[in-house]
């Protein structure tokens, strides 16, 4: 084992860095567990130097003492050789950004007690030192084009009399009122000073500078409350904040937006048609610097782009694109509004950046055998390289499924799509118990890969235990046209239930799916439908809903996000003339009478986005009719999960609950690593 040492950021003075090996010594594959799976480190956000020589990623290690994912910087020549980790603070580091010339990098992070601020190294080792010592936590750091300083958003402090408050307990709260509105501030690199550049009665959501610094794009919305998002707008403003102009005036949420090499343009993204009427496919629009109407740029282009960056020359955009069960680069010519593909493949693009100085892409693949190397690829297109081999020994050490993609029709012929995972030593004469695993959103799709953590994700262990599983692309999803996505605008469950059904039935008569060893699982709109199917069919033996409603009507006044489901159901429930019948019709409580499937329900309990009581509900009204089920309630969590323990609970008793009802044999649960081994968890009995 080679060992090099490297100073980083202070307290810790030098870190023992090692070659990363996710299964050490391992001499024949064997199936993977839940703990297996956590401790995989998960590689995110990688960075090409200027000069291309050199990418710089986060990488995230479970850390069972500290309960969590710890994310520390690593740097990797693109010719090859051992990474080298280049920070080792507590608390981690994030957000790793060259500066132009190559010689520094900056990197968010918390040293003792202090809010989350902005430190500096240089690239070739040494001590870091604080670049920020702002009042509040700062977050979305981006370099000057000429290296002469940085910019970061940051939420107004809190006033003296505020405080006072505080200290004294005069507390309450004026319920939606009680935020503090985010700007953007530049920090001078030669003397620490900051300066404010926004400033008022509104929120910068997210902000690019310009390729020559003279210029920066954002997103302002009136508050930063998730639930406004859709009240925000594209700006642009002089890099020291002056001649601030607005370029759109509508009720969609944009993002991304970046001026173009020659400042005359700006490209965003939006979930909108020509029009800017909501809820389409993401797609790209163009619009002037100085204003006007914005240009959708590809009219009918039949999938998603999810994110979009402009190439150096300002003739092309580069973009990230949703093809349903895969997504992949795409190069897409202005002028003449065309696009293609620099990709293909059976994967999932993950982080990605423009890199121009260095004239390459470089971004993440998510494929069956790796979760997420980072690869680079020319700008025109070309051959991509893959520099990171965090996962080379994935498929060596462990026994992983076979993904294929499936297709079937819907009840009214419409083809649907979703990914097949076989059993590990699947025979083809037998059948399998089969999970479907539900994604959320609607507006999402499965791909091609081996996807989140333990939280959401533990395939390779289900199939490591004998279940087939199916992720359906059902009706609502993206990438597939804005006909499929649209199903769900005025009847949300008029088709994608059904869609499930049919993929399961396909299974079944291909031979593969056992019909009388069914179970479904589902988080947020997975766990929404997942409420719908089990009070829709008793054809399934066990269930486990994440996050899932129960009753839209209840849902309108408890959820921090309302507008897409306003035009789920044709209007609010506090309208006049509300659509109660569209509301209610959809809710699964309404047929809760009906279910007779056991099933789990799931939810964090500071979940803002669908909230406890909507587990409640469902919970209550099965248990009242005398239908097994369970409600978990996860501390500090909300509608994203961070706790690793949590995560493994979860895991542990979904496992549990399907082991009992649809294999009708016992489970063990397993334990984080250095717990002495314990009886099953009493509060896990079924």
């Amino acid at each position: 084992m080679k060992i090099r040492r490297w100073r980083c950021c202070a307290p810790i003075v030098a870190l023992v860095v090692v070659a990363i090996d996710v299964s050490a010594h391992a001499q024949t594959r064997r199936p993977m567990t839940l703990v297996d799976l956590a401790q995989i480190p998960r590689i995110v956000d990688p960075q090409l130097s200027p000069d291309g020589r050199s990418v710089a990623y986060t990488l995230q290690r479970a850390d069972w003492k500290a309960n969590r994912q710890v994310p520390h910087i690593w740097r990797q020549a693109i010719t090859g050789g051992l990474p080298i980790q280049v920070t080792g603070g507590e608390a981690g580091e994030l957000s790793a950004r060259w500066s132009p010339d190559g010689k520094s990098i900056l990197c968010l992070t918390r040293r003792g007690d202090t809010d989350t601020q902005i430190y500096l190294f240089p690239a070739d080792g040494g001590e870091a030192r604080a670049l920020t010592r702002h009042a509040t936590p700062v977050s979305q750091p981006a370099w000057a084009p000429d290296g002469s300083a940085v910019y970061f958003l940051a939420s107004d402090g809190r006033t003296p009399e505020e405080r006072e408050r505080d200290r004294v307990r005069d507390d309450v709260y004026s319920f939606e009122e009680n935020f503090k509105q985010r700007h953007l501030w530049e920090v001078t690199l030669s003397t620490g000073a900051e300066q404010k550049l926004t400033d008022g009665d509104f929120s910068v959501l997210s902000y690019r500078p310009s390729r020559d610094g003279k210029r920066i794009a954002l997103h302002r919305a009136a508050t930063p409350l998730a639930g406004d998002n859709y009240r925000g707008e594209v700006w642009v403003m002089d890099s020291h904040g002056g001649n601030a102009r607005v370029l759109t005036r509508n009720s969609v949420e944009e993002l991304e937006a970046e001026l173009s090499p020659d400042n005359t343009q700006v490209l965003f993204l939006a979930q909108a048609n020509q029009q800017l009427e909501p809820y389409y496919n993401s797609t790209l629009f163009v619009v002037p610097a100085e204003g006007g109407r914005p240009r959708l740029l590809l009219p009918d282009f039949p999938h998603a782009i999810d994110h979009a960056s402009w190439a150096p020359d300002g003739k092309a955009i580069l973009a990230v694109v949703n093809m349903g069960v895969h997504s992949e680069l795409y190069r897409i010519d202005v002028a003449a509004e065309s696009a293609r593909a620099l990709t293909d493949g059976r994967h999932s693009v993950q982080f990605w950046r423009v890199a121009c100085e260095a004239g390459r892409v470089i971004f993440q693949l998510d494929e069956p055998t790796r979760l997420g190397d980072a690869w680079t690829l020319p700008l025109d297109g070309g051959t991509p390289t893959r520099v990171t081999g965090i996962y080379d020994s994935l498929e060596r050490d462990f026994q992983l499924p076979r993904q294929e993609k499936v297709q079937w029709k819907g009840a009214d012929g419409v083809t649907v799509e979703g990914l097949l995972f076989y059993p590990i030593d699947h025979e083809p004469t037998k059948r399998y118990p089969l999970v479907v695993q539900l994604h959320g959103g609607p507006q999402d799709s499965d791909k091609f890969g081996l996807g989140a953590g333990v939280v959401v994700n533990y395939v390779p262990v289900l199939t490591a235990r004998g279940y087939a599983v199916l992720r359906p692309n059902y009706r609502g999803s993206t990438g597939y046209g804005n006909a499929f996505l649209r199903d769900v605008v005025g009847n949300y469950f008029r088709n994608m239930h059904l869609d499930v059904i049919a993929g399961v039935d396909f299974l079944i008569k291909q031979g593969i799916a056992d019909p009388d060893r069914l179970a479904v699982m589902g988080w947020s709109a997975g766990g929404h439908l997942t409420n719908k199917l089990i009070s829709f069919t008793n054809r399934f033996k066990a269930a486990s809903s994440t996050a899932g409603a129960a009753n839209w009507t209840s849902l309108f006044a408890q959820t921090d996000a309302r507008a897409n489901r306003s035009l789920w159901f044709g209007g609010t429930p506090w309208q006049a003339n509300a659509p109660i019948d569209a509301l209610w019709s959809n809710s699964p409580i309404k047929d809760a009478a009906k279910v007779r499937t056991p099933t789990l329900f799931v939810v964090g309990q500071d979940d803002a986005r669908v909230p406890l009581m909507q587990s409640v509900e469902m919970y209550r009204a099965i248990k009242a009719n005398g239908v097994p089920t369970r409600l978990y309630v996860a501390p500090r969590e909300g509608h994203q999960w961070g706790e690793l323990r949590h995560q493994l609970y979860k895991a542990n008793a979904e496992l549990e609950w399907f082991e009992k009802y649809v294999m009708g044999r016992t489970y063990t649960w397993e334990q984080a690593p250095g717990d002495a081994p314990a009886a099953k968890t009493p509060a896990a009995q079924p």
